[in-house]
């Protein structure tokens, strides 16, 4: 079972699961991207693969881990007439926030793109959909992220984030991802309780994709033009620091 909680500092969340989680959830997400098959969207799907690439680091034990309780206790020892270990050993990621929303908006584009190449769920086979390993895993991790939301800032703004990051008008589609490395660098200088009442505003900043955004992208598209190569190609000058507290 995916566990998603706000880290100590807001700085992101933190996801955790064991090594059967974390495998099932890095092939989901791998076949609902796609191989390349969403040209639209592969800056949307190269920011979905980070999150697997971090996964996968896991998975080779090379990101944190913690000990999460199985509930084995000393009763149920006694009554099997065994020693049981009495917890589990769960790996464990961060994500930033901005990212994680973002990703977890995207998310819903790819579902459908997903369908559409497998050539549709008929509304008489709507089972199929649910029935669908990768569909419901991603769905898994989308509800598991909305919980710790939930959670994490008071009701009324959470009722604001669900409403808008919900809309059947939202679209990602040609997203310039690079605005995802502005908004994170922004969360970073923030305090811990400037970042905790700032993340309904930084969903709302990727989902209306206003000025800010807007005056990005054109000044991408520009670059794009002068130096001949995609947008997808360009970089903004912004360097994440090695470290950050979590």
């Amino acid at each position: 079972m995916l566990i998603i909680k706000n880290t100590a500092n807001s700085l992101g969340v933190s996801i955790a699961g064991d090594y059967n989680d974390f495998e099932q959830l890095y092939n989901a997400l791998h076949n609902i991207v796609g191989e390349e098959e969403y040209g639209n969207y592969e800056g949307s799907r190269l920011r979905v693969l980070g999150l697997c690439h971090d996964i996968r680091h896991a998975m080779q034990g090379d990101r944190e881990y913690e000990m999460v309780s199985n509930g084995i206790d000393e009763e149920i020892m006694k009554f099997n007439s065994r020693i049981m270990p009495i917890n589990n050993v769960y790996l464990k990621i961060n994500s930033f926030w901005p990212e994680i929303l973002y990703i977890q908006m995207v998310l819903n584009d790819f579902v459908t793109l997903y369908i559409q190449e497998q050539g549709g769920f008929k509304r008489s086979s709507s089972f199929r959909e649910i029935w669908d390993r990768n569909i419901s895993t991603v769905r898994n991790l989308q509800a598991s992220v909305n919980e710790c939301i939930k959670e994490t800032i008071p009701k009324a703004k959470y009722n604001r984030i669900i409403y808008n990051m919900t809309s059947i008008h939202n679209s990602f589609r040609g997203y310039a991802t690079q605005y995802l490395d502005e908004l994170n660098l922004k969360f970073i200088n923030m305090s811990p309780q400037k970042r905790k009442d700032n993340i309904s505003i930084m969903a709302k900043r990727l989902f209306e994709q206003g000025e800010e955004y807007k005056r990005l992208k054109k000044d991408l598209i520009m670059a794009s033009k002068k130096h001949d190569c995609s947008v997808l190609q360009l970089m903004i000058d912004l360097n994440y620091p090695e470290e950050v507290k979590w």
